[in-house]
């Protein structure tokens, strides 16, 4: 390197060293210079009265303008925690409009409160919102029954045993009375449960009306239990019984065909326990019912709980009235 290249390159150096210090002194003259800034900080109501609960606030977060140095409000801004405004709403003042009674935070209370979690640091020098009103309503508790919200489906041969369980099946709610006597069932969230081949158990959070976020749920989520089983088809031939009432002459009645077919579906675990003494298939006497055109309608009068009928046949049958 020449000795011009190396005197260039010193001046180089040296300007880019005094323009570094110029910007610092810069820098530090405006953050130490008297600047504003404006913020925002929630505001939280708790400890309500005996038997009031909260409906609903007209503002939830304060805006406000603060004023220090620039390095006060950069780390008002970045470093200090962002505290909540907590007011007790017993310690405020109320007044009722229309029948309803609200509780209120004037501005000067804001700007109280805001010095006080300032604590000198910087000045408030405005608050931006103004009086922010808490509407109160007397409070209530109600316990409603959860409703299952599902589309179920099952694969071939494969259906639903029993009922559907939920635990707990009901729920208890707090929030305002009013509100309270508007619901009478909760729903829990929806559920697509397609081609189910077991039991199937499943958790799912309840749904609160989105309109109603003034309540309070004792428990958020339900366990459901959808049981499942393999069904088959079986059929079984069952005598027809003749119906009579007492104060009608009895008649020989002779029945074409006597007996019926009855078709079902029956859970595997359960098809041994299906006989013919738990089904009874009768015909109304034909003097009881009058003109039946030479046929007689079939009724399935009893039939096991725990079988699904898929068909009687025949549905008609012929009769003779022996002499």
């Amino acid at each position: 390197m020449t000795p011009t290249e190396a005197a260039n390159k010193r001046r180089v150096y040296v300007f880019v060293v005094c323009l570094v210090c110029s910007a610092l002194f810069w820098l530090f003259t405006k953050l130490s210079q008297e600047n504003q800034a404006g913020f925002d900080r929630m505001v939280l109501f708790y400890n309500f009265p005996e038997g009031e609960v909260g409906v609903t606030q007209s503002d939830s977060l304060v805006s406000f303008t603060l004023e220090s140095t620039g390095l006060r409000l950069i780390i008002e801004r970045f470093f200090s925690p962002d505290e909540t405004m907590r007011y007790e709403v017993g310690s405020l003042p109320s007044l009722n409009r229309s029948g309803q009674k609200y509780h209120y935070l004037t501005k000067s209370m804001l700007v109280e409160g805001l010095e006080r979690i300032m604590e000198g640091r910087a000045r408030v020098v405005d608050v931006n919102t103004d009086t922010i009103f808490l509407q109160t309503a007397p409070s209530g508790k109600k316990r409603l029954p959860v409703l299952l919200h599902a589309d179920i489906s099952f694969e071939r041969r494969f259906d639903q045993y029993g009922d559907i369980a939920l635990w707990p099946d009901s729920i208890n709610l707090s929030g305002p009375q009013n509100v309270l006597d508007t619901l009478e069932y909760l729903y829990t969230e929806y559920w697509e449960a397609g081609s189910l081949r077991r039991t199937t158990r499943r958790e799912l959070r309840v749904q609160l009306p989105v309109n109603l976020p003034s309540l309070e749920m004792e428990e958020t989520v339900v366990s459901v239990m959808v049981p499942v089983e393999e069904f088959t088809e079986a059929f079984k031939e069952l005598p027809i019984n003749i119906v009579c009432p007492e104060e009608l002459p009895q008649k020989d009645l002779r029945l074409f065909p006597d007996h019926v077919r009855v078709g079902y579906l029956v859970a595997l675990r359960d098809y041994h326990a299906v006989s013919e003494q738990m089904f009874h298939a009768t015909v109304m006497c034909p003097q009881a019912i009058g003109n039946t055109d030479g046929r007689l309608s079939v009724a399935l009068e009893a039939y096991p709980s725990f079988v699904e009928i898929l068909y009687l046949r025949p549905e008609h049958v012929e009769y003779i009235i022996l002499e």
